[in-house]
């Protein structure tokens, strides 16, 4: 298995990009740690994933996901995956909805600790550093076209 999709399981493309998105490492730490405390802790890492992802994935900016918007990120989103995230049936994903998909299946906590090297519960500067260049250096597809357990077949 392919280290990024041991890494990424469990978590959308978009939200890795998040990650990898900024010149340097501190911008994206900088959008991450709200407290400002040079650090970022397990709830502004959840915080700062599920805001980044809902938004790469909400294409048009309404505040809801469509299976289309749910397909144009992945390709392979089956009708089954999209209907057990939209809750309530009514067509699209809310933010709530994706929320809550995140934690029942703790895919963010999975993924914070596969970036917290040294289990202190507090991502560093040189730990999300590491990461991008872990999945920089992973082999295999760019990460866009690689999937989520949010919109995951």
């Amino acid at each position: 298995m392919k280290i990024y999709h041991r890494i990424t399981q469990g978590v959308t493309a978009c939200g890795i990009l998040a990650l990898l998105s900024g010149c340097t490492t501190g911008d994206a730490l900088a959008r991450l740690d709200t407290n400002r405390d040079g650090s970022g802790s397990p709830q502004e890492f959840d915080a700062y994933m599920k805001r980044e992802i809902f938004a790469c994935a909400d294409g048009n900016r309404d505040g809801q996901i469509t299976q289309k918007e749910g397909q144009d990120v992945n390709p392979e989103l089956k009708t089954e995956r999209f209907r057990n995230v939209d809750r309530n049936g009514n067509g699209y994903i809310t933010r709530k909805e994706a929320d809550a998909t995140f934690d029942r299946e703790a895919s963010l906590e999975k993924l914070f600790k596969q970036i917290d090297t040294n289990g202190n519960r507090s991502l560093s500067d040189a730990e999300i550093t590491a990461f991008r260049y872990r999945i920089r250096q992973s082999p295999g597809p760019a990460p866009l076209h690689k999937t989520s357990d949010i919109l995951r077949p």
